[in-house]
């Protein structure tokens, strides 16, 4: 029976796999990275820990599953710096700590979501330290023209956009947060929201002939369409975007972008 019931769970873990349907952004690095992939949380901050005692950072994490049945990914970077993982249990306790982290001096740097219910949510952000104690704001949306808005009025005040987490509720329903961090150097930054895959596409094609790179994606289906969203900076440094392959096909193209040092930086798993 053991056996069997462990057949069963390999099977159930492969089938998972298989049908996930995983983006990632490459760019050129020096830095060594590892990756944690499709554990819980405990296990998530353990082997994290673990990973920060080595000298790695976590800077990017994606959570897969529905309601509090999750598993959680993860991106380290060789790093003097240490991550802070804070997980609430509502918006109101997150933004009193990003306040609280922020006054200690605590920069945040990437947030994660996912629903539970139309009214309840959780929210993760990671923090490090930052010496220069940039100014940063989080601002939550409903719409994507109200994060195209927030995108032009923050950057006059000069806020860049630096990522988009985007989550929807059981009905589909989109929520969208938007993570600005201050610079007194003028950074055109830029936001791409389309509901198609072909728009998308020619648009990365176009910004990235034009010295615009990809920071960040996230594609969902909410209860109005599809939507492919990416989130742009000006760059030159080399750099690769792969597109809904399947985990093997990703797999593949991963390992041959690190032959070139082109190393994960982000990414978007879809189950």
């Amino acid at each position: 029976m053991r056996n069997l019931l462990l057949a069963i769970s390999i099977f159930f873990f492969m089938a998972t796999t298989q049908a996930q349907q995983i983006s990632g952004i490459f760019r050129h690095s020096d830095a060594d990275f590892e990756y944690l992939e499709q554990l819980d949380w405990a296990s998530f901050l353990s082997q994290g820990k673990v990973l920060n005692n080595k000298g790695f950072r976590l800077i990017n994490l994606e959570t897969t599953g529905v309601g509090n049945d999750r598993r959680y990914w993860g991106i380290y970077t060789e790093s003097s710096l240490k991550d802070t993982i804070i997980k609430t249990e509502s918006w109101p306790d997150f933004v009193k700590a990003k306040r609280s982290m922020a006054a200690a001096g605590y920069l945040l740097s990437h947030v994660q979501a996912y629903s539970l219910s139309a009214i309840d949510a959780h929210f993760i952000g990671i923090w490090y330290k930052d010496e220069t104690e940039t100014p940063h704001k989080i601002w939550k949306l409903d719409s994507p023209e109200s994060i195209r808005q927030r995108t032009e009025d923050m950057a006059k005040k000069q806020f860049y956009l630096q990522e988009v987490e985007v989550f929807l509720d059981p009905s589909g329903a989109a929520t969208y947060l938007g993570l600005y961090h201050y610079s007194s150097l003028p950074v055109r930054n830029y936001i791409y929201i389309t509901d198609t895959e072909e728009n998308f596409k020619e648009d990365y094609h176009n910004r990235f002939q034009s010295k615009i790179r990809l920071v960040d994606y996230e594609q969902f289906n909410a209860k109005e369409g599809a939507y492919f969203l990416g989130v742009y900076q000006p760059g030159t440094y080399d750099h690769q975007f792969v597109n809904n392959f399947s985990r093997h096909d990703f797999n593949g193209k991963w390992e041959l972008f690190e032959k070139d040092d082109l190393k994960l930086v982000s990414w978007e798993v879809r189950d």
